[in-house]
């Protein structure tokens, strides 16, 4: 019996700190992210979307580079796919405006594939500019 008056215990002080926990409110806000140093993937600024298309009646794999910071951005892509119908290999660059410029910090490298689907694998390399 003493066993149970325990556990019942530590079940009502862990809802407790649950419900505590959750109706803390969130004062701070989060610094707007930054830059890395140097060449890089730039994971804190840079959102990225891959996807196969088809424009008109040819096949293309888009990467659509999107700035989260405040810095422009220059970006070397890198693109390598492989499908049914073979191999294809591509390379580009992308210059983002900063981020309060709107429409000017998203764009994005298409190049041709010859079929609209495989497997993709990109990289790229950006930097302050």
């Amino acid at each position: 019996m003493p066993i149970a008056r325990f556990a019942y215990a530590g079940l009502i002080l862990a809802c407790a700190t649950a419900a505590q926990a959750q109706t803390v409110p969130a004062t701070a806000q989060e610094p707007p992210p930054q830059a890395d140093a140097g060449t890089t993937i730039q994971a804190n600024c840079i959102a990225e979307k891959d996807e196969f298309k088809m424009r008109g009646r040819q096949p293309v794999f888009e990467i659509a580079l999107e700035n989260k910071c405040e810095q422009r951005m220059k970006c070397k892509v890198f693109v390598y796919i492989n499908s049914a119908k073979g191999p294809v290999q591509g390379r580009g660059t992308i210059v983002l405006a900063e981020k309060s410029r709107g429409a000017a910090a998203t764009k994005s490298f298409t190049m041709k594939a010859k079929m609209p689907g495989g497997s993709s694998q990109s990289a790229r390399e950006c930097r302050t500019y």
